[in-house]
């Protein structure tokens, strides 16, 4: 009589495996030992013999009534190593075919039931879990294609509007045309020296010995037309110069070079409360900034009540301004500088001031504004932002206008150019 004797039939633990090189450690798998013996207790050694096993259950992964054979070949001492991936057997038939020494013979080998249940409903559930995260994958994937396709469509949407839009303004020009500038420079002096007052100032130029200076070309040949009722996106680095473009046609400063056209008034919200004299009280301020933004005494006075509830200062406005928060300041200068309905609104990252009840209300106040078909030229760090208001971007490089066009377009480009400048300096610094 030949038998198969179990010597091992536990689960085979991660370093079991490895140590044994059973097979990658992917999934679970159980591995058995077995040694085949004659009847007499002798091993059969060395022999190849031919394996099958026969499923637990009929058609469960396989629809042959038994899984296919395979061939393995006993040690020195008569052992064979399974490991059974994916196999759920109930029976292990092992063939001898027989040579000089010992003849042929078929022995058998029934599996616990209980475990191999257990190792199916494992499987089962790695089956159904893989399942559903393929699941959610593709659900993912497909998802964000349709978004892409979607947002593609849109983008291709809003140029045809944008070249529709700009076809019109220009059949209407030059009477549409809010604001023009031609090849627009200017120029500041830089200097090391730090003089603070007009008597050091004559000293130094006396004894000719004040620093070098050096001029900074913070705007070079900008050119560019605003139609009325367009809303203009202004984008570019830190120094590029988009405030001070803003500041030469709010009329903070006069161009070295260049002529601007500019029709109808503007209401510029650029360092809200700027003007203010901190040693006067914010009524007084009321009158001071409104006079600096063009507006009348007896025309003020119509509408102190109107800018006080708006800046919802309360008593505080008869305090002065150096007691103010910079909350409070902002209110105060956003709330002069919205008075009146203007043809041109100049914002420079000034959306959103004060507290979060305020920002509501000076953001429903801005959006009421440019939807009544005021002439908007915003500048902010928030390209979201700028794609959400403007319909045309300028992007500012270096004092010049880089590029020209519909919103979205010329975000993407900022957007990469910005991301390539990242990338190149991040590879710089570990190069260093």
């Amino acid at each position: 009589m030949i038998f198969i004797g179990e010597e091992n039939m536990n689960m085979v633990n991660k370093k079991e495996m490895e140590e044994k090189n059973v097979m990658p450690l992917l999934h679970i798998t159980k591995g058995y030992d077995f040694t085949v013996r004659t009847k007499d207790g002798k091993v059969l050694a060395n022999k190849t013999v031919k394996c099958k096993c026969t499923p637990y259950e009929k058609d469960y992964f396989y629809r042959d009534d038994e899984y296919p054979e395979f061939l393995m070949k006993t040690d020195e001492n008569g052992c064979i190593n399974l490991a059974l991936y994916d196999y759920y057997p109930s029976n292990l038939k092992v063939e001898f075919d027989g040579d000089d020494e010992i003849d042929g013979f078929v022995a058998e080998y029934t599996f616990d039931k209980e475990d191999l249940l257990n190792q199916i409903d494992i499987r089962e559930a790695e089956l159904r879990k893989k399942a559903e995260e393929e699941r959610k994958a593709q659900e993912k994937k497909a998802a964000e294609e349709a978004k892409k396709k979607e947002q593609i469509r849109l983008r291709k949407e809003q140029k045809l509007a944008w070249e529709k839009k700009q076809a019109e303004f220009k059949a209407n020009e030059p009477e549409n045309i809010a604001i023009e500038l031609e090849g627009i420079s200017i120029n500041f002096k830089i200097t090391n020296d730090k003089i603070d007052n007009l008597k050091e100032y004559i000293i130094r130029t006396i004894k000719r010995n004040k620093g070098e200076t050096r001029v900074l070309h913070a705007l070079k040949d900008v050119s560019f037309k605003v139609h009325k009722g367009e809303k203009i996106g202004l984008i570019g680095y830190n120094g590029a110069g988009k405030s001070t473009l803003l500041k030469i046609i709010s009329g903070v400063y006069e161009s070295d070079e260049g002529t601007m056209t500019i029709n109808g008034n503007i209401a510029p919200l650029l360092a809200l409360g700027a003007g203010f004299d901190k040693n006067y009280s914010g009524r007084e301020n009321i009158f001071l900034n409104g006079a600096i933004l063009g507006y009348n005494e007896e025309f003020l006075r119509g509408k102190y009540d109107e800018i006080l509830e708006f800046s919802e200062l309360g008593d505080f406005i008869n305090l002065p301004v150096k007691n103010y928060s910079a909350g409070m300041k902002a209110k105060l200068g956003f709330s002069v500088a919205t008075l009146v309905d203007p043809d041109i609104l100049i914002i420079d990252e000034v959306l959103g001031v004060g507290d979060i009840t305020f920002k509501k209300k000076s953001r429903a106040k801005l959006d009421e504004l440019m939807e009544s078909g005021t002439t908007v030229i915003l500048v902010s760090h928030s390209i979201n932002e700028i794609r959400s208001i403007c319909d045309t971007a300028i992007w500012i490089n270096e004092g010049e206008v880089k590029d020209y066009g519909e919103v979205n377009e010329i975000c993407d480009k900022y957007v990469e150019d910005a991301q390539n400048a990242s990338k190149a300096k991040v590879k710089k610094q570990r190069l260093r």
